[in-house]
C-alpha cells in the first residue's frame, strides 16, 4: 500500500497534555461522550472519511464513528482523545503513525488508489462552542451549530450552515458551500464553485477554477474584500447602501454593477475602476476567464 504523507498543523496554547488512544479495527465504532466549557473549542482530525456535526440538544458532546476498510484492505484506525484546557482534541489516524498531540499530526494521508481505511464521524456539538473540523480526504458538513467554524477537507466538499461567528471554509477539490453565518466568511477552494449566502459580511471567496455567487445582507463593519477565481463567473449582491472602492478585472468577460459608479483609470468592458457611493474599502473581483457582476440587494 502506498501512502501519501501529509502534515497537519494545529496551533493550540496549551503546551502538554495526555491523550487517551483507542484502536479499533474495520466494522467497529469509536464513541466518545464529554463536556467543554463554552466557549471553548472541539477540533475533529479525520485522516480519511467524512464529517457530519449537528446540534446537540443538551451541553454535552457526543462524537460516533464508523470506521470502514476498502477494496479488501483492514488498516486499524487509532482515535485519540487529547484535552488542552478548555478545548478538546479528537483524532482518527493510521495506527502505525505517530500520535497525535496538541501540537500537530504527521500521518499518512491516504492510499492512492482510494482503498485504504476511513473513519466516518458524525458529532453533537452544542451551539455555544467552536469547531474545527478537517479530513483529509471525505465531505465536511456542519448543519446549525457552533459559534466560530473552521472547515477543510483535503478533497471533498464543504458545506456549513447557521453558525453564529465567523466561518473559515476550504477545500483542495470540491464545493465550498456557506449559509446564515452570524459573522466573516473565508470560503476557498482549488477545483470547484463558491457559493456564500449570509446575513452579515465580510466576505472573501476563492476559486482556482468554478464559479463564485456570494450575497450579504448587510456588513457588520467595512472591510476589503477579494473575490479571484482562474476560471468562472464572479457574482456578488451587496446591500443597497454599500459604499467602496471598485477594482474587477477579467481576461475573458464582462463587468456590470447594478451600482452607480464614479469612474477612474482605465474603463473597459473587461476592466473597470471606480467609486461607489462615498467610497471607502476596496472590492476586488477578478477572473482569468469569466463575467464579473455586481449586484445591489
Amino acid at each position: 500500500m502506498h501512502r501519501l504523507f501529509v502534515a497537519i498543523a494545529l496551533s493550540v496554547t496549551t503546551a502538554t497534555s495526555v491523550a487517551a488512544q483507542t484502536k479499533v479495527s474495520s466494522g467497529k465504532p469509536f464513541d466518545w461522550t464529554g463536556q467543554i466549557a463554552a466557549g471553548g473549542q472541539l477540533r475533529i482530525v479525520d485522516v480519511h472519511g467524512d464529517i457530519h456535526v449537528t446540534a446537540a440538544t443538551g451541553d454535552r458532546i457526543v462524537v460516533h464513528a464508523e470506521v470502514r476498510s476498502r477494496g479488501g484492505h483492514d488498516d486499524d484506525l487509532t482515535f485519540d482523545v487529547v484535552p488542552d484546557g478548555d478545548n478538546m482534541l479528537i483524532c482518527a489516524r493510521w495506527s502505525d503513525g505517530p500520535a497525535c498531540t496538541p501540537h500537530g499530526m504527521r500521518h499518512g494521508g491516504y492510499d492512492s488508489d482510494g482503498e485504504s481505511a476511513s473513519a466516518d464521524f458524525t458529532v453533537q456539538l452544542p451551539r455555544n462552542l467552536r469547531l474545527d473540523a478537517g479530513t483529509g480526504n471525505g465531505r465536511v458538513d456542519v448543519a446549525g451549530t457552533g459559534t466560530d467554524v473552521a472547515a477543510s477537507s483535503g478533497n471533498g466538499t464543504i458545506r456549513v450552515t447557521g453558525a453564529t461567528g465567523k466561518v473559515n471554509a476550504s477545500s483542495g477539490n470540491g464545493e465550498v458551500t456557506v449559509e446564515d453565518a452570524g459573522g466573516p466568511v473565508s470560503a476557498s477552494t482549488g477545483n470547484g464553485a463558491v457559493k456564500a449566502y449570509t446575513s452579515a459580511g465580510p466576505v472573501n471567496a476563492s476559486s482556482g477554477n468554478g464559479d463564485i455567487d456570494v450575497r450579504m445582507t448587510k456588513l457588520l463593519a467595512q472591510s476589503d474584500m477579494s473575490f479571484s477565481t482562474g476560471n468562472g463567473t464572479i457574482t456578488i449582491a451587496l446591500p443597497a447602501n454599500f459604499s467602496g472602492e471598485l477594482e474587477a478585472e477579467t481576461g475573458h468577460g464582462s463587468v456590470s454593477s447594478d451600482f452607480p459608479l464614479q469612474v477612474s483609470g482605465r474603463f473597459g468592458t473587461s476592466r473597470m475602476h471606480g467609486t461607489i457611493g462615498t467610497g471607502g474599502d476596496h472590492l476586488r473581483l477578478s477572473s482569468g476567464n469569466g463575467d464579473l457582476v455586481l449586484r445591489k440587494l
